[in-house]
């Protein structure tokens, strides 16, 4: 069987590699993407990026680290729940205001959503 010379091969198992989509990888720490394009091998699972993929995953990154922010708050008590502030930024950003409902949605281990209900 000849190779095909414009694959991409697994350096380890020496099989052609298949473009897919990764549902969610970390280019940066802390910074995860969603539905980022890869190729895997079909043999040992290995991903690799290639140059062009590689420079998006760079842009994304930067446009999320540009729009994301966070805040740190303390966790206090008020009767028998736990409470944290919202910060005003935040607030305004969410237009949330006294008086809101919200909806908190548990995210796997990580922790929790808030979204305005």
């Amino acid at each position: 069987m000849a190779k095909e010379l414009n694959g991409i091969y697994c350096a380890k198992c020496n099989v052609q590699m298949k473009l897919g989509v990764l549902p969610k990888y970390e280019y940066e720490e802390g910074y995860p993407l969603h539905n980022v394009q890869a190729y895997r091998c079909p043999k040992c699972s290995k991903v690799f990026f290639s140059e062009e993929q590689a420079k998006e995953m760079e842009a994304r990154t930067a446009e999320v680290k540009e729009y994301s922010f966070g805040f740190e708050r303390k966790v206090t008590i008020s009767g028998k729940s736990l409470v944290v502030g919202i910060p005003s930024e935040l607030a305004v950003h969410l237009d949330i205001k006294q008086g809101t409902k919200v909806r908190i949605f548990p995210v796997a281990k990580e922790g929790f959503m808030i979204k305005p209900a």
